[in-house]
């Protein structure tokens, strides 16, 4: 399967509509996506935090290993010039 090519943003964007769909995380407020230097590894992005708002921020932490993985083998995040 082909990756989709996502900016920084609509990465960001997608995520937390993701996020707040999983119980207790409903009120996540905000994800930061980040570039990955290891040219090595398949994926090219990663979440370096998260705000998970009045949400459980360990249930948001478990649901987010569970869908960056997903996500990073749908989507590589690209720079628009």
């Amino acid at each position: 399967m082909e990756k989709q090519p996502r900016t920084k943003e609509e990465l960001e964007r997608l995520l937390i509509a993701e996020l707040q769909t999983f119980t207790d995380c409903e009120q996540a407020l905000d994800i930061e996506v980040v570039p990955v230097e290891d040219h090595t590894s398949p994926a090219t992005w990663t979440v370096s935090c998260f705000n998970p708002g009045k949400s459980d921020t360990e249930a948001c932490d478990l649901a987010l290993q569970a869908i960056v993985p997903r996500f990073q083998r749908a989507y590589d995040m690209v720079c628009k010039h």
